[in-house]
């Protein structure tokens, strides 16, 4: 297996422009990982991605495996429905429960949505993405659109979530490095400087 070549030497144009946009969405969001050209899953219908989520919290024993699965692009046709992308995972429950309870992680009871991202364009979308992150790991509850959706596709989705606020970002926002909020309510909307997001929504929330 030493010897053996790397999966990584045969990927194709698609394949390989697939994988780099996915590490650019990892690195954005400062998420640590690491390329395992031997990792396999058990199944054979995945494209694309395979991955595994370990946990390196102090104390929490060998076994660091939390969740594992992959994108599978072509399963719901093979099953006779129509072309469908898509992406799944397996986790245990045991070992997610002993991770929070290692990392002194509390669950949120709040069930409604603080706020939902919308960004207009690709490089905006990447941004987002680490935004949202950002915003999760401040405790506050947030979503984005995952689908490529139209921008008010976008804001159509918030509102059905019940978002309390809409956070805007596009060209215009990222080339003066500032977003907007907007609050759902009362339709009221402000300018933020990025660096001061979190702060501003903790403020308000």
């Amino acid at each position: 297996m030493q010897d053996a070549p790397s999966i990584l030497e045969y990927l194709n144009e698609d394949s390989a422009a697939y994988f780099e946009k996915v590490k650019a969405y990892l690195d954005e969001m400062g998420i640590n990982y690491q390329v395992d050209p031997k990792l396999v899953r058990g199944l054979d219908y995945y494209n694309h991605t395979a991955f595994e989520i370990m946990s390196d919290a102090d104390g929490f024993g060998a076994i660091t495996t939390l969740s594992g699965g992959g994108r599978y692009n072509g399963l719901v046709q093979d099953l006779g429905g129509p072309e469908t992308p898509g992406i799944g995972f397996a986790l245990s429950i045991e070992r997610l429960l002993m991770a929070l309870e290692a990392e002194n992680v509390s669950l949120p009871i709040d069930q409604q949505l603080d706020c939902y991202v919308v960004a207009l364009g690709e490089t905006a979308n990447l941004k987002a993405a680490a935004i949202t992150n950002d915003l999760r790991q401040a405790g506050i509850q947030v979503d984005k659109d995952y689908q490529g959706k139209k921008f008010k596709a976008q804001f159509k989705a918030a509102d059905r979530l019940q978002a309390k606020f809409v956070i805007v970002l596009g060209d215009d926002e990222l080339a003066h490095n500032q977003i907007a909020v907007k609050n759902m309510e009362t339709g009221e909307q402000e300018a933020i400087a990025i660096d001061q997001l979190i702060t501003h929504m903790q403020g308000i929330l």
